[in-house]
Formats: structure tokens, sequence, C-alpha cells
């Protein structure tokens, strides 16, 4: 029987946009003060990659006071990233009269590696949390994956966060 190797997800995570040449792509539902995190995504813009992020909600997530959404990563990320977010006006509801949520958890490098988890972008799940996700390298997944967002951003599913 064969073993993946397994590991934190902030490791994975780093190594995604350590390894990024042109493009970054995160999408999380909840983001919160993730230093290790913010430091490399502001070192990749620097070194000249792309950087889109695509939150939940421009405002706190409701029923979560500690998460921020992006504001949390601090001023440096906000700065140098492209921030989408999905607003409520372009969501459909359940039957329950509720909105749908944006709960993707990815990272996207290049459109060929991927990070696809369970974990937000918070300390708790990178720390206590039981969480799980997969690294995907080549393939059509991450290209796929990349340019969904990419279509949602160009016909304005997705709209600019403007700090």
């Amino acid at each position: 029987m064969t073993h993946a190797p397994c590991r934190q997800t902030e490791q994975a995570i780093l190594e995604i946009i350590e390894t990024a040449r042109h493009r970054l792509l995160i999408v999380s539902f909840a983001v919160y003060k993730i230093p290790n995190i913010a430091n490399a995504l502001v070192a990749a813009v620097r070194r000249g990659v792309a950087l889109t992020i695509i939150v939940e909600t421009p405002d706190k997530v409701e029923g979560a006071g500690e998460y921020d959404t992006i504001r949390a990563l601090g001023n440096d990320v906000a700065n140098c990233s492209s921030i989408y977010f999905w607003p409520r006006e372009h969501r459909q509801t359940g039957e329950n009269g509720k909105p749908g949520i944006l709960h993707v958890k990815c990272v996207v490098a290049d459109a060929e590696l991927m990070m696809l988890s369970s974990a937000n972008l918070t300390r708790q799940a990178f720390t206590i949390n039981m969480e799980l996700g997969i690294l995907i390298r080549g393939g059509d997944t991450p290209y796929k994956v990349d340019q969904q967002f990419t279509e949602l951003i160009r016909n304005q599913l997705l709209q600019p966060l403007w700090m």
C-alpha cells in the first residue's frame, strides 16, 4: 500500500505561493491573521506574480466575529492584489430563503499547481482543526479551476473589492 505524504496545510500553501511564477489565485471563505502567508504573498508580488484573492464578503464573516476577510492579511497584501467578493445580489437563495455562500478554499499557481482544502485561511484551521486537502500538480484541474474564477470575474458575478 502506498501512502501519500502528509503535512500541514500552511506548509503546502506556502510551497504553492513560493513556486508561483506568473499568477496566483487564492479563494477562501474566512481569512484571519497569518503572517507567514501574508509575507509570502507580498514576496510573490514583488517577484512579479499577479495576485488575485476572492473572499466571501468584504466585511466580517457573519457569526464569526474574529474573522475579518482580506483586511486580516494586512494592508501590504490588500495593496498589491486584486480582491473580489461575491455580492449577495448575485447569489441564489435556498428554500429557507438564505443565500448561497462562497465556501471554496483553494490556492492555484500558474494554472498548474493547486491546493484544494477544507481549511480556511485561519490560524485555527492551520493549527488545531482537523482539515483535509489535496495538492494537484499538473493535469487540467488547476487550469479549469483558474479559468472558472477568471470567467466569474469577467462576467462580473464576482465584484472587485475597493479598500
